[in-house]
């Protein structure tokens, strides 16, 4: 007990004092102590799973009686005693037995914990048994088997955005522990990602395809993707005090992970501290080395949470965290633009987060059965410095210089974020009722700072045109966002009918504060206002015990970014091309209206789920869209010579119009009525999108995906194994359009295209004792030749997309223990 409290002093102390973050590969096998739940009457003893086949039906059979148990109380309306059996099912479901994906409970799509088969939009639930059994890296591992949601990469900057039925970028919310993440940033080369999170510290990741502004505002266009982290009781499996270990090997990029959990309670407060490192190279695609850039990367994060709990109903949280990936990149050259002949980069990324969360949760007061309060800071920075050598014209003579640049990106955001939770009964009728607020602001810069040095002479120089370094290609930006939300889960016959009836009001308001480094550029800054509802509807019926139909309407927006409403870059200098950018402060959110229907079925052995879903979308924003000529000044064309060309200006305008529609299934067999054995699993997406206002197919749409499973758990949970085919057709727009070059006397480009491919992976785990585990897998097992659709959409024919190509056959392995 003293080792105990000491530890837990010290995680308090660490918490309080540095408000850190980190992350453990762990898994959650605890079950919580029934004193931890409000209402519960089961016995302990009733809970307890052996080793064996027999406890494993037992426990089924109780799984079972329960949900017959909670049928008739759904007839009854008896809403107390449903929370008391939902709880006790979460209790035994989560005990390790395999249960239907249909069956995990979801806490985003309607802010109440809901089944994904009883919710009326499409919502995908990673849990953190799923993202150990996958062996997850990163981001883009985190939705490897799921059809309809993809990550991009790019070579030199990283993991990019979610890509959900379509629709990616800064029109997709990302939020941690319900804090939106930094948004996307694109000027020009530079396309700095959403990637400021470690896949190490999360409990569950749940994604919303389709619209969730009615709940989430801003930036849920296309859907809503949650990160939940751990938390200590994640880690103490009913212990006092626990370590937790573990370790992961990638031959993919020569990658090792290794994470430290530290967790303890004493009395009412409970504690956490996980530390995650990770060390890795470039990946080891199949392209030509020629094309290989030679990476080094490096990643801390420390996750830290302090919870006291003043009683069963009331606590109070506090969170810390710190993640930090450091990426070097030396630039191979073949990769290389003809003038250069060297070019290393490092992309800093850091990002801290504070919070303070009040909750108070009670199922028997009916009028606030929780309320909850949470109030955040969170900084986040990209530092990107570079060097390279070149060789440039000054004053007619061809002269080496080396360039030393500097470009940093700051997002900071604070806010608050009140969530309110009711339940009453009109009639027959039961009511409960979410409501609440968030009110957030956020701080965004970009400085650019560049000195070129002659390498003969030592002379240095900021003016290099078309730029007088240092410059801000947009003003300093403060964004507030408000908004005020309300639904109401309306339940009709005892239960077998919900309608869920929310809307959600927006305030946007962006106020710039231009310097000189912005000014000099020759834009104006403009401020912008805006507003927006929301509103949805979503439909459940229980048609059958087994058979459940779903429909919801639902509107989605996204109030423009700060770097599309203002940005200021000129370029003078060229005798044929000549550009400006201009702001535009009349630019208008961008809106979508999504139909949805889906059918649902949870049999004792199987279970599926088949949705169709049309999304119509208006007032899309096309940035540096052509916006006209000015004539260039008299004096800055070549003495002599002839007239300088016009200035051709650009501006981000709401120009388009798109629609998509599609559908997706997922299924599971298993083979066994205890749910242990073999089982059957599957997923397949397929959608159609186009831009109505150039009457062309989208090209941010996936092509038709299907993953296929054949899964083996023994009973006695010691192993178990997954053979997944993961299987991409051809893109729909095979013959894409060929464009004219950008220069004159250039080839006309010619876009590239990836093909269809089928891959198959094969992962296992083995439980030595209850202490350790090893997971291992063999990802790409014939070793196919391959390119990733999003990740290639843009590119033109050229030798260097080798650098593209998918990784060949590769491994990973983990070991974790606990004690």
């Amino acid at each position: 007990m003293i080792k105990a409290n000491f530890a837990l002093q010290l995680m308090a102390g660490l918490v309080l004092g540095s408000a850190v973050v980190g992350s453990p590969g762990v898994r959650a096998e605890s079950i919580p102590t029934l004193e931890e739940i409000p209402g519960s009457e089961i016995s302990a003893a009733g809970l307890q799973v052996a080793q064996g086949s027999t406890a494993v039906m037992t426990q089924e059979d109780q799984i079972r009686e329960l949900e017959t148990e909670l049928e008739a109380a759904q007839q009854r309306g008896d809403q107390p005693e449903i929370d008391r059996i939902q709880a006790e099912l979460r209790v035994l479901r989560d005990s390790g037995i395999p249960t239907f994906n249909l069956q995990q409970v979801t806490v985003t799509g309607t802010r109440t914990p809901r089944s994904v088969a009883d919710s009326p939009a499409t919502i995908t639930i990673i849990d953190q048994e799923q993202l150990r059994q996958n062996l997850n890296q990163n981001i883009q591992d985190l939705v490897r088997y799921e059809p309809g949601v993809s990550v991009r990469e790019d070579p030199r900057f990283g993991f990019q955005d979610f890509n959900i039925r379509g629709l990616d970028g800064n029109r997709v919310l990302i939020q941690v522990d319900g804090i939106r993440q930094p948004e996307r940033f694109v000027f020009g080369q530079f396309t700095l990602g959403r990637d400021y999170f470690e896949t190490e510290t999360l409990r569950t990741l749940e994604i919303i395809r389709g619209p969730g502004s009615s709940l989430y505002g801003s930036d849920a266009l296309g859907g809503v993707v949650t990160f939940t982290t751990l938390d200590p009781e994640d880690l103490l499996n009913g212990e006092d005090f626990r370590v937790t270990l573990s370790s992961q090997f990638n031959s993919v990029n020569q990658g090792y992970t290794n994470t430290l959990g530290l967790a303890g309670q004493e009395g009412d407060v409970e504690a956490m501290l996980l530390y995650t490192h990770r060390a890795f190279r470039e990946s080891n695609g199949l392209g030509d080395d020629r094309f290989r850039d030679t990476q080094q990367g490096i990643g801390d994060n420390i996750l830290a949470k302090v919870i006291y709990r003043f009683n069963d109903f009331n606590s109070l949280r506090l969170t810390g965290e710190y993640f930090n990936r450091r990426v070097d990149t030396t630039i191979a050259p073949g990769n290389l633009a003809s003038a250069v002949s060297f070019f290393q980069e490092t992309v800093d990324t850091e990002r801290y987060r504070v919070s303070l969360e009040y909750r108070y949760e009670n199922p028997d007061n009916p009028a606030f059965e929780l309320a909850s309060a949470q109030i955040y800071f969170q900084p986040a920075r990209t530092l990107e410095p570079s060097v390279d050598n070149r060789t440039v014209t000054v004053r007619g003579e061809a002269t080496a210089v080396q360039d030393n640049t500097v470009n940093e990106l700051i997002s900071d955001i604070l806010g608050v974020d009140i969530r309110l939770q009711s339940r009453f009964q009109t009639g027959d009728i039961s009511h409960r009722l979410v409501y609440g607020a968030d009110v957030s602001t956020t701080r965004n810069e970009r400085i650019r700072d560049r000195v070129r040095t002659n390498v003969a002479t030592g002379e240095e120089t900021r003016d290099i045109p078309p730029n007088n370094f240092p410059v801000r290609d947009v003003p300093d930006s403060d964004t507030l966002r408000l908004g005020l939300y309300l639904q109401d889960e309306i339940e009709f016959s005892q239960g077998s009918l919900t309608l869920i009836p929310g809307i959600r009001y927006d305030v946007y308001s962006l106020t710039t504060d231009p310097n000189e480094d912005f000014l000099k550029t020759g834009a104006e800054a403009a401020d912008l206002s805006a507003d927006s509802i929301s509103p949805k509807l979503g439909l459940v019926w229980n048609a059958t015990p087994n058979l459940t139909f779903t429909a919801q309407y639902a509107s989605g927006f996204r109030a423009p970014q700060y770097i599309e409403i203002n940005n200021g870059f000129t370029n003078l200098t060229s005798p044929f091309f000549r550009y400006r950018t201009l702001s535009n402060p009349d630019l208008r959110p961008e809106t979508s209206q999504s139909f949805e229907v889906g059918l649902r079925g949870v049999y004792p052995q199987a279970g599926f789920s088949l949705t169709g879903y049309y999304n119509s979308y208006n007032d899309f924003i096309e940035t540096f869209r052509p916006a006209g000529t000015e004539p260039s000044p008299p004096d800055s064309g070549i003495p002599g010579g002839p007239p300088p060309p016009p200035v051709n200006l650009f501006q981000s305008q709401n120009v388009s119009r798109a629609r998509i529609y599609g559908i997706e299934a997922t299924g599971q067999y298993f083979f066994r009525p205890d749910l242990s054995g073999f089982s059957l699993n599957g997923a397949f997406s397929w959608s159609v999108g186009d831009n109505l206002t150039e009457d062309k197919p989208l090209i941010s749409i996936e092509p038709m995906t299907a993953v296929v499973g054949l899964h083996y758990d023994d009973p006695s949970a010691v192993w178990g194994a997954r053979l997944i085919a993961t299987l991409v057709a051809d893109p729909r727009d095979p013959e894409r359009e060929i464009e004219e070059p950008p220069t004159p006397n250039a080839a006309p480009q010619i876009p590239f295209l990836a093909s269809g491919h089928t891959t198959v992976d094969l992962l296992g785990y083995y439980n030595l004792d209850e202490e350790w585990q090893i997971t291992f897998g063999v990802f790409n097992l014939f070793d196919e030749r391959y390119y990733l659709y999003n990740e290639t959409r843009s590119l033109f024919q050229q030798p260097d997309n080798d650098r593209f190509l998918q990784p060949g056959r590769n491994v990973a392995i983990n070991f974790s223990t606990r004690f």
